[in-house]
């Protein structure tokens, strides 16, 4: 796995498990206390004005001391809620569960006074969990006291995970009933449900009250109250709660305000009532919308990864915490709360997650690469950077700035090299175009920019008749013929000969990256190539010439002697020009051969040399135990290497000698080989020139040699035999004469036809 699919890889499971935590925070509120936290400072900064149609008379210390000890008795209320009633106010708020008997008079008084305000609200209560395995116990007002109630509502206290009142039900379900909230009631009076009200969900939905300033609504004591101290116009038109204040009373609760304090249960309810006045509870945002504003933040994040540089991943990780904040602070003046914990989780668990994998991988892979290099040679081995950086990453980035110096100084000098290249250079990429060029084409076309097409500068280059041959060459480089054909020559349009040799260039990963081209220029060779071509000319046909009008003469001497001389000097010139143009031009063209028959070609060469053998008395045996073994030869030049080894064998031979001729057939690792020997019984070939006695005039290197000759005709013998394939060797025989073994590859089996 390369550093890329890993880098993906991880960034996948990175992405999983960011999901999978934010989605866990979410739904399961394990950012709560955080949440909580951000709400308390973000709803100080703007809390809403009190109520000013609200009165509280709080049941406090300085009336348990004038009026007794709790419980009062319930006349007390009553004297209260007929002084408030006669003040006309707009509702009474009774904030005292009566869910027990009192004293029947006390009671009964209570009730009466209810009845003649026709104004009073009572509380129930609900108290989890409950007895007997219930869920919860219901707290009724007794009957004679709800009887008489303009209505009853719940009161009940949700208490958060850490303690504090910041949710409240505008309903309860109890037990299949839907209890509205006593401040609902209040809210209502004789008229419609609350907006907020209308708007739950579900009966049991929790908004967050927001609360106005601590104590900032209006309020008096009990015992100031019922003395008659409170002005008509403080209760005229007002909802009035009354509600126990005094400590140890238990109705006083930790609310988020962040001093410390409590809140009473009548405060409480002034807040719900003020804040269903004015349409302001904040809603939770539902599940839903809450994972989707936790995920978007971390999602982007995440696909910005892949693409970022690392500056601009903290730049946006930085601006996703400001932005959900942001979010959180516009949507709660919306009055909906967008709790922030499970976004800011995702963002920081994201970003450090996938900077230390990045950071790791980078490190492996440098640490992967720097092993590489030193292992392939590619840089001198690395030391342990001196105590600069204390850091693993540090060091290894010392390391890889040393590698690519290095590398920076190979490039300079492989840039170097192929910039003082004695012939010109051009490296191309895949799509024709030059991406690199020495100074010998620009010295020869003049600057060339990269990315100059490749096939504009072939314009200049080559000569018109030329080109396609150059074309075809280069189309070769893209395909598997590229092996078959070495180089390419060519013509410039100033005449100029060229080779062209072309080399596919690879990355280290593998594909091919383009190819370097690369021109020599022959001209000096070519010229060379001419004037060597014009001497075989004048060997060929120019020397042949005189010497074929000198034999055409020789009719016209009539000395037989001198005739046959000229002859004899005449033809062995003409047949040394033939042999060195046979023995130049070998090689210039492949072989041509076909199927012969090796000891039928023996004969034919013994039967033309039988005048000369005859005139001796020499004899020439001819021995086939080949099985009668075919060689693919070209006749006519393994004809004439045969007649130069046998004419030299009849030449040497004593007068009445025998010429053994053998063909045989032997088997090694290499396949079947035919081997030819000639031995004949003369005198042998001195020591010294039997190591060269195949090169060319190596005979005249010995004047008192007893092989005279031109010095060509074993040379022609060689080249032949090597164009063939075979090998030529000659040795002396210990009972005297000379043996020149000749070896060649036995002809392949022809494939029968289909139709055979």
């Amino acid at each position: 796995m390369n550093l890329r699919q890993r880098l993906l890889f991880e960034w996948c499971l990175i992405l999983l498990i960011g999901i999978t935590t934010v989605a866990i925070a979410s739904q399961w509120r394990s950012t709560e206390a955080f949440d909580n936290l951000v709400y308390d400072r973000l709803s100080a900064l703007s809390r809403p004005q009190p109520d000013d149609n609200i009165l509280l008379i709080n049941i406090d210390e300085p009336s348990l001391e004038a009026i007794g000890k709790w419980p009062w008795d319930r006349s007390v209320h009553a004297q209260l809620i007929d002084k408030l009633a006669a003040s006309k106010p707009r509702s009474i708020t009774l904030d005292i569960l009566l869910s027990e008997n009192g004293s029947p008079a006390g009671d009964e008084a209570l009730a009466l006074s209810m009845r003649r305000a026709d104004m009073v609200y009572l509380p129930l209560n609900f108290s989890t969990p409950g007895s007997d395995g219930r869920a919860f116990d219901t707290e009724y007002p007794l009957e004679a006291f709800a009887a008489a109630a303009r209505g009853v509502g719940h009161v009940n206290i949700n208490f958060d995970d850490d303690g504090l009142v910041r949710h409240v039900n505008l309903c309860f379900d109890g037990g299949g009933s839907a209890w509205p909230h006593i401040a609902e009631l209040v809210y209502r009076g004789a008229g419609t449900a609350s907006p907020a009200f209308k708007r739950l969900q579900h009966c049991n939905a929790r908004l967050l009250l927001p609360y106005s300033p601590r104590n900032s609504h209006s309020e008096i004591s009990y015992a100031e109250a019922i003395a008659g101290q409170i002005p008509a116009e403080l209760v005229r038109g007002r909802d009035i709660i009354i509600g126990a204040t005094a400590a140890g009373m238990g109705d006083n609760y930790a609310a988020p305000f962040g001093d410390g304090g409590v809140v009473s249960g009548t405060e409480i309810m002034a807040n719900m009532i003020g804040a269903l006045r004015r349409n302001d509870f904040i809603q939770p945002a539902g599940s839903k919308p809450a994972l989707l504003f936790s995920l978007l933040p971390m999602l982007l994040l995440m696909a910005g990864f892949l693409r970022w540089q690392p500056r601009t991943a903290l730049a946006v990780s930085i601006g996703c915490i400001v932005a959900i904040l942001g979010i959180s602070v516009v949507a709660l003046t919306a009055n909906v709360w967008l709790a922030p914990g499970a976004a800011l989780l995702g963002v920081a668990l994201v970003y450090p997650l996938w900077g230390w994998r990045r950071l790791q991988a980078v490190s492996n892979f440098m640490q992967q690469e720097l092993r590489d290099l030193e292992t392939q040679g590619e840089v001198v081995p690395l030391a342990s950077p001196p105590g600069k950086s204390g850091d693993l990453v540090g060091r290894q980035s010392l390391a890889l700035g040393t590698v690519i110096d290095q590398l920076r100084d190979l490039r300079r000098f492989v840039s170097d090299s192929l910039e003082h290249l004695p012939d010109p250079m051009i490296i191309s990429d895949l799509d024709g175009l030059v991406t690199m060029a020495n100074h010998r084409i620009e010295e020869y076309l003049g600057p060339i920019a990269s990315g100059t097409a490749l096939s504009r500068l072939l314009d200049d280059i080559v000569a018109p008749a030329h080109r396609r041959s150059v074309e075809d060459y280069l189309r070769c480089l893209q395909t598997e013929l590229a092996a078959e054909q070495d180089f390419v020559r060519f013509i410039s349009p100033d005449g100029r000969h060229f080779v062209m040799r072309s080399a596919p260039i690879y990355s280290d990963a593998g594909p091919m990256t383009g190819h370097i081209h690369y021109l020599a220029d022959i001209s000096a060779l070519a010229q060379a190539e001419n004037d060597r071509e014009e001497a075989l000319q004048l060997l060929s046909h120019d020397m042949r010439s005189p010497q074929s009008a000198i034999i055409a003469l020789l009719p016209t001497i009539k000395d037989d002697n001198v005739r046959s001389r000229i002859e004899g000097h005449a033809r062995r010139t003409i047949a040394l020009a033939q042999d060195f143009v046979d023995v130049a031009r070998m090689g210039e063209s492949p072989l041509d051969g076909t199927d012969v028959l090796l000891v039928d070609l023996a004969r034919d060469i013994a039967d033309n040399l039988w005048p000369l053998a005859h005139e001796r008395r020499v004899t020439i045996e001819v021995t086939d135990e080949s099985d009668s073994a075919f060689v693919c030869a070209e006749p006519d030049s393994l004809g004439r290497a045969l007649t130069n080894l046998l004419d030299n064998a009849v030449k040497f031979s004593p007068d009445g000698g025998t010429i053994h001729i053998n063909i045989s057939k032997h088997h090694d690792m290499g396949g079947a080989n035919i081997e030819l020997q000639i031995c004949d019984e003369g005198p042998g070939i001195d020591a010294d020139l039997l190591p060269r006695l195949f090169t060319r005039f190596a005979a005249h290197s010995a004047p008192d040699a007893r092989i005279k000759s031109s010095g060509l005709g074993l040379t022609y013998v060689k080249a032949v035999v090597q164009r063939h394939g075979g090998t030529v060797e000659a040795q002396n025989r210990p009972e005297g004469g000379a043996c020149f073994r000749m070896r060649l590859p036995e002809a392949a089996e022809p494939i029968p036809s289909p139709d055979a």
